[in-house]
């Protein structure tokens, strides 16, 4: 099962709320589009500032990895890669939120479909109806009923 971040765009001037029909769910963990095809993944999302900061630090990557031995700079080059993808969608959410979306929640389904349905049954309060749950009784409520003994004394009162 997979987990989305939901983030909310600004209101719009003389809206009500934010429209959720521009609700943003990003996926937690690892993006594959941004292992292999990095710049068009980030400039597909338009994240302008993120693209330049990955331009220089590939740059300085390839630099450290051109003074090295090839099994490590092809190693160092790699992680790099991975690095990346492991925190395209963390970097994509800072982007979002640098824009001004907000954080609404979190959603998790089989497909993103699926997080979404569920995210707006809840987020709309039309939910399925839950039966009302009793507290709990303490411990020592529910021992006084039964008058069980517990421990090493035979008699409730703790006498032998």
């Amino acid at each position: 099962m997979t987990t989305y971040t939901v983030l909310s765009p600004p209101a719009e001037t003389g809206s009500a709320g934010p429209d959720p029909d521009r609700f943003v769910f990003v996926k937690e963990g690892f993006c594959w589009p941004a292992l292999y095809i990095t710049a068009i993944w980030l400039l597909w999302r338009r994240m302008w500032l993120v693209f330049i900061l990955y331009l220089v630090a590939a740059a300085a990557v390839l630099t450290l990895a051109g003074k090295l031995a090839p099994p490590v700079a092809w190693l160092t080059v790699l992680l790099f890669g991975f690095l990346v993808a492991l925190e395209a969608n963390n970097l994509r959410r800072w982007t979002l939120e640098r824009r001004g979306y907000r954080f609404v929640g979190v959603a998790s389904g089989d497909s993103r479909s699926d997080a979404e349905f569920r995210f707006f049954a809840s987020f709309a309060g039309a939910g399925p109806e839950r039966p009302p749950v009793e507290p709990a009784k303490p411990a020592t409520a529910a021992w006084a009923e039964t008058r069980e003994v517990v421990g090493l004394f035979p008699n409730p009162g703790g006498t032998p």
